[in-house]
């Protein structure tokens, strides 16, 4: 085996105190808040990081069968996602399909349609402008302007994909004193959808689990007001609904009067104040997608609690993942549009400098 020199150690000694430092810091991250996009991004830096640190083990190293056997791995994790890129486009429009047969026909049950015609009507569109349609600065200038935005926006959501990967990792305790089911509209003005029916499925799991391992069961809030189609508050039908599914009775709370995940949050608050609940110490259950905006609203209000998440029919998966990126977006549009701005101001001075502009 040949010697790793000294020369060469002193780019693998920083790469393996940036791997290390990025990993604490998740873990650290992770500790205070499950779920936030925070923990997306340092993972995916940490994934990164230690990728390149690996590689650059293996070839100082310089042993055959090792090298073979690292390369054939990442060969064998990169073709799954290379495959599943070349037919993305192919796979959303499907899901579209699906969603259009099972669901109602929203703006909101057609983003994977729209994204699906973006992939493979939109982009070949625009991967085709160049220098025999404009000017090569023209198409410079395009390419300076777009690749940027698409790269920030693939950045967030992939950093928002690991989060949720993570949080999938997380168990909370069963010492509980209490649980907010977020509410959902109703069907028929009445009715708990299956979408309702799973936020309130998995509190019940989780109290009776509590139950039975401490003795102890938690105070179940059924939040939901009465939006303008419906027959009875969110909050009501929800209770109703958990009351004929095994919830103790005596343990049901019902906030009926918020209209919004953060009035969820905030009139809950109150109740669970009105009955002297220690506030740090209780969860919130939603459907899984949905609990990244629903946690910065339970913080916001000074619920520092974190999430049950339902699982999401697998066919609404993409739909509900690309609604909430973007609401999440939305929640923090000053943020990114500084961090935009910024990158675009930071692209148009490369381009002006390196086409000699104004010089």
């Amino acid at each position: 085996m040949t010697m790793i020199n000294g020369v060469a150690s002193v780019p693998l000694i920083l790469l393996l105190i940036l791997t290390v430092t990025c990993i604490t810091a998740l873990v650290l991250s992770m500790r205070q808040n499950k779920f936030r996009l925070l923990n997306g991004v340092l993972a995916n830096f940490s994934v990164i990081l230690l990728g390149i640190t690996l590689m650059f083990l293996v070839e100082l190293m310089d042993i055959q069968w090792l090298r073979v056997i690292f390369y054939v791995g990442v060969i064998l994790i990169l073709i799954p996602l290379a495959i599943l890129y070349s037919l993305l486009g192919v796979l959303l429009l499907w899901n579209a399909w699906t969603v259009w047969r099972r669901e109602s026909h929203t703006l909101g049950n057609m983003l994977t349609l729209l994204l699906g015609i973006l992939i493979i009507v939109i982009l070949p569109i625009v991967r085709s402008i160049d220098s025999r349609l404009l000017s090569n600065q023209a198409v410079g200038l395009y390419v300076t302007l777009v690749e940027p935005v698409i790269l920030y926006l693939a950045f967030w959501f992939l950093a928002f994909i690991t989060s949720f990967i993570l949080t999938r990792l997380y168990r909370p305790k069963y010492n509980q004193e209490y649980i907010i089911v977020l509410g959902a509209g109703l069907l028929n003005g009445k009715e708990v959808s299956p979408l309702l029916a799973s936020r309130i499925q998995i509190a019940l799991d989780f109290a009776n689990k509590q139950q039975s391992k401490t003795g102890h069961y938690p105070w179940l809030i059924f939040s939901g007001g009465q939006g303008g189609d419906e027959e009875l508050p969110e909050g009501v039908a929800m209770a109703d609904y958990a009351n004929h599914h095994g919830a103790q009775t005596s343990r049901v709370l019902i906030e009926d009067q918020s209209k919004t995940t953060y009035e969820n949050m905030l009139f809950s608050k109150k109740i669970l104040q009105s009955h002297g609940l220690n506030l740090a110490q209780g969860l919130f259950a939603t459907s899984d997608y949905h609990t990244f905006r629903a946690d910065g609203y339970a913080r916001l209000v000074g619920l520092q609690i974190d999430g049950l998440g339902a699982k999401t029919s697998r066919f609404f998966i993409p739909n509900a993942f690309i609604r909430e990126y973007i609401a999440l977006l939305a929640n923090h549009k000053v943020f990114h549009a500084i961090c935009l701005s910024i990158i675009l101001l930071i692209s148009i001075v490369s381009f002006i400098v390196g086409n000699g502009i104004f010089f």
